[in-house]
């Protein structure tokens, strides 16, 4: 078997795991009362964590380099910070048109997440839906799984991995939405070559989509005004021309101009990535989850 395919297989593996260990999380928090907030938090990590530990040691990878935990340049911030803005923008009108399809349609809600990890507490409500999260599954997904399915191409390996980051949080009608987020944040990681600009601009998008559940009456209490509605379809409007400029700017500074990033994609010669038998299984337990959390 050629080495790639070992990687497919290993790779995968490594995520069936992880969503294993998550669903037998969220099953021990609704019966078993000694959970926690905090023990769920600290058992949430864990399962992230210790899987990807073994399988960077198991293959005998440099951990820094594996999780591309690579320093970014002070610089770029602002760039990353606008750029997190704009995919939420975007993912919001998304998640807004799936919503109302799902109510109109489907007549039924989903949970969010595979864990829930809401706790009391401003702060803490903070750290585990909006930090928490954005860490640890950027540094396992676009970190070290990313990194392993680039082997078969830049391309493939941002666009498959986009694919499984929205089937990881088991919500049909977010599909679309985390799609388009997962293949922003695989091409910032691509371009950086470091995860911390996808775990920022993840806890953006997260920040702000809490920020809107929060304050849910008040914002719809404004956007009463058409005139405040006008500045704030022209602030989304500039925000995403000046984010796109940058990019520009952005990317011919990391990848030179020749764009090796759109050009990197290589031929699967060395075999497929979706044979992996674990892939498949993984994706059959997500929409197993799909189904329980929508109509059960």
């Amino acid at each position: 078997m050629s080495e790639k395919k070992d990687v497919s297989r290993d790779i995968s593996g490594l995520l069936l795991a992880v969503l294993v260990l998550l669903l037998g999380l969220s099953l021990c928090r609704q019966w078993l009362p000694v959970f926690s907030p905090g023990l769920t938090v600290l058992v949430y990590l864990a399962v992230y964590l210790l899987p990807m530990l073994i399988y960077v040691k198991g293959h005998r990878y440099k951990g820094r380099k594996a999780l591309r935990l690579k320093m970014v340049h002070p610089k770029y911030w602002l760039f990353i910070l606008l750029f997190g803005v704009s995919v939420c923008i975007i993912c919001t009108l998304l998640q807004a048109g799936m919503s109302a399809f799902g109510r109109l349609v489907l007549h039924t809600e989903f949970q969010n997440s595979i864990v829930d990890l809401s706790g009391t507490g401003t702060g803490m409500l903070v750290f585990t839906t909006v930090l928490l999260p954005a860490f640890a599954e950027e540094l396992l997904l676009r970190g070290l799984v990313q990194g392993e399915y680039e082997k078969y191409g830049v391309t493939i390996g941002v666009l498959l991995t986009a694919l499984l980051f929205a089937l990881f949080h088991t919500n049909p009608l977010q599909i679309p939405a985390l799609f388009v987020a997962g293949c922003c944040y695989g091409v910032l990681t691509a371009m950086f070559r470091s995860v911390w600009p996808a775990i920022f601009a993840h806890a953006v998008n997260n920040g702000i989509a809490l920020l809107i559940a929060r304050q849910s009456e008040f914002i719809r209490y404004i956007l009463q005004d058409q005139l405040f509605v006008i500045f704030v379809v022209l602030g989304c409007f500039l925000i995403l021309i000046f984010t796109l400029k940058m990019l520009e700017t952005a990317s011919a500074e990391l990848l030179g101009k020749s764009g090796r990033l759109k050009k990197s994609a290589r031929s699967l010669a060395y075999g497929d990535p979706l044979m992996s038998p674990w892939l498949w299984i993984f994706v059959v337990l997500c929409i197993g989850k799909m189904v329980y959390n929508g109509f059960f």
